[in-house]
């Protein structure tokens, strides 16, 4: 025979102990869900036998014989729950009190018919109902089956000793299969829980992952099947460039520039964070960064000027704590660009035009740890910022241009 407890794994990775409380919320839900349903239609289909019964009987002169105080019982007992235990009682003593009764009517109504018709079908229709519906953890159930065919057998043995086994054995059997059964209606219902959790728990990696891979709106627009191409009018685009990363190629292993490269770049990940900063790739030793796409932000041009002034700085720190000579080369420039994700596969977040090639370009031909800007920059930012005129220089395909050198935020003194 299978144990008469149904147990819940052990917590762990698999199965984490949040879990088992949830699951057990649920079942003492769906089973009180049936409990309602149950006395609503018991309320209805005893009223109207007490109503029958009571009208083929004499029971003003005689009195009300034994069916008739069941009904009578049974109907307190709906009442009572349904307008004083289902509107104060908490969940599981109210699902307990409705089991533990409606078992005892179950027995009673046995011992009301055994001497009429020798039916034992309501106990048996009460403790399947039981383990099919109301299958809970541990062994309240069994226990109850156990208690109220002991005391079944127990009373019919009093009054009808002569009976032999046949009612016993049969109330035996019923207990054995109403544990059988809800031993596995709740096996059932534990692997249901388990593998809608399992799946949960895979689309919130899932979503995890897209998060990580796309701005937010991005991919809230991909999880609903959108992959829409927008025009933005104006976005402040980076680039920034570790110098002195190539020649270290040939000095250190792969792991160790990964693990150098890893450590710059996931603090300037940081940082984006902090201010409101988009990342969009890393190519190779080289990172690029959008402010205003794909939603607008407030002070686009200045969030980016603060956050570029701050990688220069964290590049710095992580040259000078690795004793290896690196330092980062800055490009920014502000302007219309067209961005969205395209393809079937490998799908990822772009930016496509003129103020993109633009930005590049202005930081190939920045110095190391400066901060080279466009002109358009250096009008949005000359009021709040410290920025040097470096004159023009050649950008591939726009020729002699306007660049400017980001120093710093100006001083109370200086903004005067």
């Amino acid at each position: 025979m299978p144990s008469v407890s149904n147990q819940l794994p052990k917590p762990g990775a698999e199965f984490p102990a949040v879990w088992a409380e949830e699951f057990r919320r649920e079942l003492i839900g769906s089973a009180l869900r049936r409990a309602d349903i149950v006395t609503n239609t018991l309320f209805i289909i005893e009223g109207v036998l007490l109503l029958s019964d009571l009208y083929r009987t004499r029971w003003l002169a005689d009195g009300v014989d034994a069916i008739i105080t069941w009904r009578l019982a049974a109907l307190t007992f709906l009442l009572t729950y349904r307008f004083a235990i289902e509107r104060w009682a908490p969940e599981l003593v109210r699902l307990r009190y409705f089991l533990i009764s409606g078992m005892f009517l179950c027995c009673w109504a046995c011992a009301v018919l055994a001497g009429i018709a020798g039916d034992m079908s309501t106990f048996t229709i009460g403790a399947l109902g039981v383990s099919a519906a109301c299958p809970l953890p541990g062994r309240f159930n069994s226990s109850l089956f156990v208690v109220s065919g002991a005391a079944l057998i127990g009373w019919l043995m009093f009054h009808f000793p002569n009976t032999g086994l046949f009612w016993t054995s049969n109330i035996v059997a019923t207990c054995l299969i109403g544990i059988v059964i809800e031993k596995f209606t709740f096996d059932a219902a534990l692997r249901e829980f388990s593998y809608r959790k399992g799946i949960e728990r895979q689309r919130e990696r899932a979503d995890e992952l897209l998060y990580n891979v796309f701005p937010e709106s991005v991919a809230a627009s991909l999880k609903e099947g959108r992959r829409s191409v927008a025009l933005h009018g104006e976005v402040t685009i980076l680039f920034a460039d570790v110098v002195g990363f190539t020649q270290l190629s040939s000095r250190l292993l792969p792991s160790q520039l990964l693990d150098l490269l890893e450590e710059i770049f996931g603090k300037f990940d940081q940082l984006a964070h902090r201010h409101g900063v988009e990342k969009i790739k890393t190519i190779g030793d080289a990172y690029m960064a959008i402010s205003g796409a794909p939603v607008q932000v407030d002070r686009q041009v200045e969030r980016m000027a603060d956050f570029a002034l701050e990688i220069v700085q964290v590049c710095k720190q992580v040259s000078k704590s690795s004793g290896f000579d690196l330092a980062v080369r800055v490009g920014i420039h502000t302007g219309p660009v067209v961005a969205g994700v395209i393809g079937s596969s490998r799908l990822c977040y772009d930016l496509w035009g003129d103020s993109v090639n633009t930005a590049q370009r202005i930081e190939s031909q920045g110095e190391p740890n400066a901060i080279s800007v466009s002109e358009p920059i250096y009008f949005k930012l000359r009021n709040q910022f410290l920025l040097e005129d470096r004159g023009l220089i050649e950008l591939k395909g726009k020729g002699p241009t306007k660049t400017y050198v980001l120093k710093g935020r100006l001083t109370a003194s200086q903004s005067k």
